[in-house]
């Protein structure tokens, strides 16, 4: 059966409660699963920024062409599990919230074999990939019969990764991220060290895919144990398959997969458009923009991700007060690290770009400027779209969100010949602007039963002083036009002085002093240590 969490007990053996709003606002191991989450990001840009010129250097222009083709084919084959990758949390915490052990078993065999089948469908599709990709792609003739030997370990990879996506799903479905984070930051260090030893000695794409595959299914085991361990009664018996629970994953999944392209469309398609529209030298420089913007949205992800399991557990036990608590604090959370990071990028674009890349890249300044400002806008609506999502309600978000590509795409078009690359920045602003602001932030406080006019009252009150502030800031620093390493710390300073107003204006009296007491237990361990 599932493990539960025992309340330890006070005086005269009864349970020592928190109150209602401590247990329903975050969701729990909060604190931890942020962490673990601000690590993993990091060490997987680490791992990247020093494994990418050793890869590019050993591998050469060709080789390193085919594994970076390689690799993006693998992301687009994983979009074949058609969202109910995305359901098994949904479903986990759900019935885990309800002491209803039965339903989580049925939940992670059902999982298992529906992803089975899919993956199933991704092995024949990458098959055909794999016949063509050498024509395709004109690669070299002693080149062609590598890169295939590649994309075949990489579809078996694919073949027992899906699946087993399940295990990765069942501990996020118990809130347990952290777990899920120390096997991904472990399976991405052993890849780097093992890429360099193989190229070191001569090795080449054959030997990075065997590596590679054996160290991802290396993972993947461990994400079983883990679960296991979890859900010790845990089973993929295919008599644990529940038809009823199998049409309910469909129900739902269908509108995930609609998400998923949705973002990839919204991620992807800017920098094609420029290309076709501007140039290939464009692309190149709007894509550094861009990255500098969705280096902006995974420092949101971390702080948010966390509500769409306790939305799901809490939307179980019908504590409906319980996710307006949570989704207010989520929306405050998020834009306290969006707004002052934005501003900094809006502010500083040019010098941060010299500083990163030298010149030549300075038409990516503006790029920079609008979507920082999209992010923004889109970290209003981040942890409602999550908690959406986990209660059960994603047709409507799913359709604003393809609405919004649809109309990035085509402003984005029609902007570009005539405004070049800002014209596609601004028409991903626009676009961001009428899904969120203009639709998805209505609905999302109807669905939780907040009025817009408090909702948008409290997030005024918490972050307007801050933004005001802050804003001073960055135009008094700009207007020194700082340039080499003063940029980073001018940024900071920025950041800095949106956060120091925002501790009085958007934080309440037990918040500022939760995070005290936090900072100085920790303190406390650094000197005992």
């Amino acid at each position: 059966m599932c493990k539960v969490v025992v309340v330890p007990a006070g005086r005269r053996g009864r349970p020592r409660v928190p109150p209602a709003a401590v247990m329903t606002t975050f969701p729990i191991r909060y604190r931890r699963n942020v962490v673990s989450t601000y690590i993993t990001t990091s060490v997987l840009a680490l791992v990247g920024l020093v494994t990418t010129p050793i890869l590019a250097r050993e591998l050469g222009r060709e080789g390193y062409g085919i594994w970076v083709l390689v690799a993006s084919f693998a992301l687009y084959l994983e979009l074949l599990e058609f969202g109910f990758g995305k359901a098994t949390p949904k479903f986990v915490a759900e019935y885990g919230a309800r002491g209803d052990a039965q339903g989580v078993r049925a939940t992670i065999a059902t999982s298992f074999w529906i992803l089975a089948v899919l993956g199933a469908i991704g092995v024949v599709v990458g098959a055909v990939i794999a016949a063509i990709f050498p024509s395709l792609f004109g690669i070299s003739p002693e080149l062609a019969g590598p890169a295939q030997i590649l994309i075949v370990l990489i579809l078996f990879d694919l073949a027992i990764s899906i699946p087993s996506d399940t295990f990765g799903g069942v501990l996020m479905g118990l809130q347990r991220f952290y777990l899920v984070n120390a096997t991904l930051v472990a399976v991405a260090l052993a890849q780097a060290i093992g890429w360099t030893i193989v190229l070191l000695s001569g090795g080449g794409l054959v030997e990075l895919g065997i590596v590679t595959v054996a160290l991802s299914l290396g993972g993947q085991l461990a994400r079983y144990l883990l679960a296991r361990r979890q859900v010790p009664e845990a089973s993929i018996s295919p008599r644990l398959v529940d038809r009823g629970l199998a049409r309910r994953f469909t129900g739902i999944s269908v509108w995930f997969f609609v998400l998923d392209i949705s973002k990839v469309a919204l991620i992807r398609l800017d920098t094609v458009v420029v290309g076709l529209a501007v140039g290939v030298g464009a692309a190149g420089v709007y894509a550094v923009g861009q990255r500098l913007t969705l280096a902006l949205e995974q420092l949101v992800e971390p702080l948010t991700k966390s509500f769409f399991p306790h939305s799901s557990a809490l939307a179980a036990g019908e504590d409906h007060e319980g996710l307006r608590r949570s989704l207010v604090i989520g929306t405050r959370l998020s834009l306290a690290i969006a707004a002052p990071v934005a501003l900094a990028l809006a502010f500083l674009a040019g010098p941060l770009l010299d500083l990163w890349l030298g010149s030549g890249f300075e038409e990516a300044a503006i790029v920079v400027v609008l979507l920082a400002a999209s992010v923004t806008i889109s970290a209003l609506t981040r942890t409602g779209l999550l908690m959406l999502q986990g209660i059960g309600h994603v047709r409507v978000p799913a359709l604003i969100m393809a609405g919004e590509a649809v109309l990035n795409l085509t402003l984005s078009i029609v902007l570009a010949s005539t405004m070049g690359l800002a014209g596609v920045a601004l028409g991903s602003l626009v676009a961001v602007i009428v899904a969120n602001v203009g639709c998805f932030y209505p609905y999302m406080c109807r669905q939780f039963g907040i009025p817009i006019g408090a909702l948008s009252a409290t997030l005024a009150r918490a972050h307007l002083p801050a933004l005001l502030v802050a804003a001073l800031v960055g135009w008094g620093i700009a207007s020194l036009e700082p340039s080499g390493v003063l940029v980073p710390a001018c940024a900071a300073a920025i950041c800095a002085a949106y956060l120091a107003v925002f501790w009085f204006s958007g934080m309440r009296r037990g918040e500022r002093r939760r995070v005290v007491t936090i900072a100085r237990r920790l303190r406390s361990r650094d000197e005992a240590d």
